[in-house]
């Protein structure tokens, strides 16, 4: 049996190549004849740079960048062979590089992200690919344009002694004008998103995204609105993109922000990485796939790497298996063939993640046998 092992990372606890192997030595174990593939993917987010690093090659660079609190950091990039580059919001501005208590988002900066992008530009590349997700941010891309340079102005503060608004929440709220060369930005940027959701709105970056990264719910209108703000500013002054095209809610509405300073095109992160490493003609020999992620619920089906599995392995007539750290009912709705969930129900999500290599091996090595009969 030829078993393709294609997931994404786990978020918070193993990356997509780390999850590939273990899923692998799990059937090798209790089936020693099977022939093991790992195909490694990501969606734009935290890995898509790793991924893309190990199927196509080139040389990988960093430049000291401030994460979402200003903390300088080494912000990695990858020129590719054919002299474009690849950089990952997840690697600079990722929730990853905070603590629980660090995820504020009122405090938190995507400034990083714009730097590293001026950083990879001033390197004399032609054309960067910005994958977007895993961001810890929510502030439509305000702290982006800080870090490429752009000029802000803001409305007077009311308050007696305060000249300047101090959090980013309250900069969005107060943003007044954007002045910036927009022409020397133009169409060098394309935006891997790993959803599709419209900016602002019921399905907006801020409603469906924002209390993943600690937007509080009494908060979701006020973010939104200062969403709108900042959207309404760009649009008057820099470019007038329309908010609720698909994608332009990929992390915190960073999409937004590089199609109007970048004139940046929107692709579908997952479909990218799918194409630029070869999977469609890795399918050609499976008998079966194996994908998987953290969690697969309602999301996984938005322009996710599951779905784009299950979807381009449907039309070769290819099951797919899905493996993750938890489910939502009805997923046999994703058009999964069958699934294997690696976290018992009583364990608390922290202690799953802490242990998620030894889960995912006990969990593929013991339900494997079942599930290959079956097929």
């Amino acid at each position: 049996m030829n078993i393709l092992i294609a997931p994404d990372s786990f978020k918070g606890s193993l990356t997509s190549l780390r999850a590939a192997e273990i899923i692998a030595a799990g059937i090798l174990r209790v089936h020693p004849a099977a022939r093991c593939y790992l195909h490694p993917l990501a969606d734009g987010g935290d890995g898509t740079l790793a991924i893309l690093h190990r199927a196509l090659g080139g040389e990988l660079h960093t430049n000291a960048v401030p994460d979402p609190l200003g903390r300088m950091i080494d912000g990695p990039w990858l020129q590719l062979p054919d002299g474009s580059a690849v950089i990952e919001s997840a690697s600079c501005i990722g929730w990853k590089l905070l603590t629980d208590d660090e995820r504020r988002p009122k405090q938190l900066s995507s400034a990083g992200l714009g730097l590293l992008l001026r950083h990879v530009l001033e390197a004399g590349v032609k054309h960067v690919y910005v994958g977007l997700g895993g961001s810890a941010t929510n502030d439509c891309g305000l702290g982006l344009l800080e870090g490429l340079g752009a000029r802000l102005e803001f409305e007077s503060r009311k308050v007696p002694g305060e000249s300047a608004p101090k959090s980013m929440l309250e900069k969005m709220q107060s943003l007044k004008r954007v002045e910036m060369d927009v022409d020397a930005f133009a169409g060098i940027v394309s935006v891997l998103a790993d959803v599709r959701n419209p900016l602002i709105g019921p399905q907006g970056a801020t409603t469906v995204y924002g209390p993943q990264k600690g937007v509080a719910s009494d908060m979701i209108p006020a973010f939104d609105d200062a969403v709108t703000h900042v959207a309404d500013i760009l649009r008057r002054d820099v470019r007038d993109v329309s908010p609720d095209t698909p994608g332009m809610g990929a992390a915190g509405g960073l999409a937004f922000a590089l199609a109007s300073v970048c004139n940046a095109d929107i692709r579908e992160g997952a479909a990218f990485v799918r194409e630029a490493t070869g999977f469609e003609d890795a399918l050609a020999s499976a008998d079966v796939v194996i994908t998987g992620e953290g969690r697969i619920d309602a999301q996984t089906r938005d322009g996710k790497t599951v779905s784009g599995v299950i979807a381009a392995a449907r039309e070769q007539g290819i099951p797919v298996i899905g493996i993750a750290g938890s489910v939502d009912a009805g997923w046999e709705q994703t058009g999964l063939a069958n699934i294997i969930v690696i976290s018992p129900e009583d364990m608390l999500p922290t202690e799953a993640m802490a242990n998620a290599e030894g889960l995912l091996a006990k969990a593929v090595a013991e339900a494997w046998p079942r599930i290959s009969s079956a097929l």
